[in-house]
């Protein structure tokens, strides 16, 4: 996706908002299979009201996105996600310390930064209540990660360490090959890639 949009120019922004309309609404089953394995292994009802709420929150970012998208020409692709199979806590927790933990907590960085410097009002004015979600999405993310600590064993808490490590790794090296059109930069409020170094350096303060 980074490639795509690097390359176009006058559909840079349509791209960009038809790709994170397709990631919000791709997190609406995602966080409700979450509520359900939460229940499943017996987390606190706090917990799986939480996630369900999520999934309410991306209904209404996917549709913000889809306005933002086709305001730009561009439309949402399809979601077509492969059916879910059940989990153990450790698949289940792995995931949450790779999407959540750590490319959720980075994305309300993200967010927050666009909320902040994007000079298209309109952009701004979404990316300011989706921002505010999205710290809500990252906390939880590591409120669960906190209350599965104490389920795990040594053995797994190890490999959620090393899980949460390599996410961290991959990321930044995403951030390095990082090189956006300047329309985004400025109208969207994409962080440039000092900006995201930035970012990234309090992800990963945050995450060590």
């Amino acid at each position: 996706m980074r490639d795509a949009l690097a390359s176009q120019s006058g559909d840079a922004l349509g791209a960009l908002f038809a790709h994170a309309a397709w990631l919000e609404a791709a997190s609406v089953p995602a966080f409700l299979r979450l509520a359900d394995e939460l229940k499943a292994h017996g987390a606190p009802e706090s917990l799986v009201k939480a996630a369900r709420r999520s999934a309410g929150d991306e209904v209404r970012h996917t549709r913000a996105m889809q306005a933002l998208a086709q305001r730009h020409g561009a439309t949402m692709p399809d979601v077509d996600l492969p059916p879910f199979e059940s989990r153990s806590l450790e698949e289940m927790i792995l995931e949450n310390a790779v999407e959540g933990c750590v490319r959720e907590t980075f994305g309300a960085f993200v967010a927050g930064w666009q909320s902040r410097t994007a000079q298209d009002t309109e952009v701004r004015g979404t990316l300011r209540t989706i921002a505010r979600d999205e710290v809500r999405h990252a906390e939880l993310a590591w409120a669960v990660d906190a209350w599965a600590q104490e389920k795990l064993t040594p053995a797994q808490r190890q490999r959620l360490l090393q899980a949460r490590q390599d996410a961290l790794r991959i990321l930044g090296d995403e951030v390095e090959a990082q090189r956006l059109p300047e329309e985004l930069i400025r109208e969207a409020g994409m962080p440039s890639r000092d900006q995201a170094r930035t970012l990234f350096q309090g992800l990963s303060t945050l995450v060590a």
